[in-house]
């Protein structure tokens, strides 16, 4: 599950950094098709790199930080037990309302850190080239 998130934040990544990203056709995780390409048309959709505007973050219903990464995924910036938490996560439709799945992974600010820091210097690039 952790692999599966770090994944789509890696494919974000990837999109944002305009390098093409070598998709599969569909994938099965438990059971589930998921069709790759249209994540990454989700996030392509996303994608502000190419312009100089501002991301701003959406506000969910309890007042926390969100990004959406694509139709049912989103980056939530939350405090939990005192700890800042970086949420990526899956979301489901319940009526008219987005709520958070099992599937996803809370980091740590230094977990986040850590992350941010392979990206910027073109480790997770590196290897994703290799593939």
């Amino acid at each position: 599950q952790d692999c599966l998130a770090i994944r789509k934040i890696l494919i974000l990544h990837t999109v944002m950094s305009c390098e093409e990203p070598k998709p599969k056709k569909l994938k099965t995780v438990k059971g589930e098709e998921v069709d790759e390409e249209e994540e990454i048309a989700d996030a392509e959709n996303n994608d502000n790199s190419g312009s100089s505007q501002e991301v701003h973050a959406q506000k969910n219903d309890a007042g926390e930080a969100f990004f959406e990464l694509s139709s049912k995924k989103r980056c939530t910036v939350r405090s939990f037990k005192g700890n800042v938490l970086i949420d990526i996560r899956e979301y489901y439709e319940k009526g008219e309302k987005m709520l958070p799945g099992k599937k996803g992974i809370s980091l740590t600010l230094d977990q986040y850190e850590i992350l941010k820091d392979l990206i910027q210097k073109g480790a997770v690039d590196k290897e994703i080239a290799q593939m």
